[in-house]
């Protein structure tokens, strides 16, 4: 009989986007994305955590308990390349988390977080939390701006204009308690750690000589216990920001009303995505300001978010969530709260000129040489017409034709109206209305092919931009006569996509791409599972 696939217990991208890392029932597999393969695999027994350091040796792994020494609440950080174990630490209680930078490594267990000096291990600090059963924490991967994101404890508020409460009432409270507990150390230079005073011997971890770290908690104001007055209003959306490199508390940022379902830091730091457990709407805000810079709608229908991802500069957000879509939001200027009604109509601006420079040659090449050669009018207004069909389509989204639904032709038609109604009212109004009417919603989407979508989990990853040969792919982009004789006269057969990568929680890798100035459709070029390479 033939041996049964191993369960996948770990699934996720590294920092970059560029390599997978997955642990499964029988030991833990790396694989490369671009081009596709598995270059690291080990056989050792179950694994629950496998997290990357970018695209080095160094890997976080954590056990599930199957064997004695797979522990879930021991860390082993391991090199690859040497095959050694650099560092093991026992944690009191099961781990749920591991996130890493250059500079950080941070432990997210049910009610704490362990801040660690990733160069030594050294503990640096340690935060007491509010029950964070389903792991929600987000650090982010730069070293400047280094920030760990984390769900804020609720916060009873009384007052009898519940709507207009907004205040934190939040005290930021620390001490000097050191932990106590063992730390392992293995490796080239193995180090004894003293062991703890507490009598329980996987307490939580010290070691030798180590920095004696403070202890954050941070709760909330009077915080009364089971209360049942009609004008208490209980806020559990809030998320707090830690800056890694001060060890402290910067601020609290009022995200949602309901509880915190994902949390995403972008690359360099400088944005916040949040989103809730209704999944509707999904938020994006300034690290160092607080302020809410976008709001998207995802959905009407509530569904849960499993995670969020920036591309490298900042200019695309992609969502995953319990359905076989996934969302891609656009953050541009003409999207930011406060300056879009000035920035809405940039976009519209530069599409007028356009039009009106192209319907401008027509014009003028109709006025001149009126009594010339009629054969050469005639290829001219030729020329022109193509000029300006392959100008309105270049505009318009792609569109997947195994997703051409009633429901999906409708709602094209009605953003398409909406687009040519804020051009034609903003020539009438001194105000700009291009973003009353325009709301902001994806500005590309996908459909994975999965055959149900019950408890599968999806991860993305937005890659750089890549030249993609439209002849290789017939069946996926508009390759008819027509539009090819447009084009031939333009840019050819090459267009500039942006990669879009998704792994399920089933093995599967799902290579997109998107166009990054027309959106619509993600076009799935290839495909591969992770079990059978």
């Amino acid at each position: 009989m033939p041996e049964s696939l191993p369960v996948i217990n770990f699934i996720n991208f590294n920092q970059t986007g560029t390599c997978i890392s997955m642990g499964t029932s029988l030991g833990f597999e790396i694989y490369n994305c671009d081009p596709f393969g598995k270059f690291y695999s080990e056989d050792s027994g179950g694994y629950g955590i496998v997290e990357m350091l970018f695209s080095t040796s160094l890997l976080a792994v954590v056990g599930i308990g199957d064997q004695p020494a797979m522990s879930p609440r021991r860390l082993r950080i391991i090199n690859t390349k040497k095959h050694s174990v650099i560092c093991e630490v026992t944690f009191p209680t099961s781990i749920l988390s591991v996130k890493m930078n250059k500079s950080r490594l941070a432990v997210l267990l049910k009610e704490q977080i362990y801040i660690y000096d990733i160069s030594n291990m050294r503990l640096l600090h340690t935060i007491e939390t509010i029950s964070n059963p389903h792991g929600i924490v987000a650090l982010s991967p730069s070293t400047d701006n280094s920030y760990l994101v984390y769900p804020s404890p609720p916060k009873v508020i009384n007052s009898e204009i519940k709507q207009n409460v907004t205040t934190n009432n939040i005290n930021v409270s620390t001490g000097g308690t050191r932990p106590t507990g063992d730390v392992g150390q293995t490796g080239t230079d193995p180090k004894e750690a003293d062991a703890g005073t507490d009598n329980n011997s996987n307490a939580i971890p010290s070691g030798n000589n180590m920095y004696s770290p403070g202890k954050s908690g941070i709760t909330t104001a009077d915080k009364p216990q089971n209360v049942k007055n009609d004008n208490n209003i209980i806020k559990n959306g809030d998320v707090i920001l830690f800056n890694m490199k001060t060890l402290q508390p910067t601020m609290v940022i009022e995200a949602h009303k309901g509880e915190i379902a994902a949390l995403a830091l972008s690359f360099d730091g400088t944005l916040l995505a949040t989103a809730s457990e209704k999944g509707t709407i999904i938020r994006v805000f300034n690290v160092e300001t607080g302020v809410k810079m976008y709001q998207f709608r995802r959905g009407t229908y509530p569904t849960k978010i499993h995670s969020m991802c920036f591309n490298s500069d900042n200019q695309f957000l992609a969502v995953t969530c319990s359905s076989k879509t996934i969302h891609i939001f656009k953050l541009g200027k003409n999207q930011v709260i406060g300056e879009g009604h000035e920035s809405d109509n940039s976009n519209v601006d530069e599409e007028g000129s356009d039009v009106a420079s192209a319907a401008t040659r027509n014009a003028d090449h109709s006025d001149e040489e009126i009594h010339g050669d009629p054969e050469t009018e005639a290829a001219l207004l030729e020329a022109e017409s193509n000029d300006m069909v392959l100008l309105e389509r270049s505009r318009e989204p792609y569109v997947d034709a195994s997703r051409r639904t009633v429901a999906r032709m409708i709602r094209k038609s009605s953003q398409k109206f909406s687009r040519q109604a804020a051009r034609t009212l903003e020539q009438i109004f001194p105000i700009k209305v291009s973003s009353l009417l325009e709301p902001s919603r994806h500005f590309a989407s996908l459909k994975l092919p999965l055959d149900s979508n019950s408890g599968v989990k999806s991860m993305t990853s937005i890659g750089e931009l890549i030249e993609v040969d439209t002849s290789e792919y017939p069946e996926l982009f508009d390759l008819s006569e027509e539009s090819q004789s447009i084009r031939s006269n333009h840019s050819g057969s090459l267009v500039k996509m942006l990669p879009i990568r998704v792994i399920t929680s089933e093995g599967y890798l799902y290579n997109y791409v998107l166009d990054p100035e027309r959106g619509g459709d993600c076009l799935l070029l290839s495909q591969y599972s992770l079990t059978l390479a």
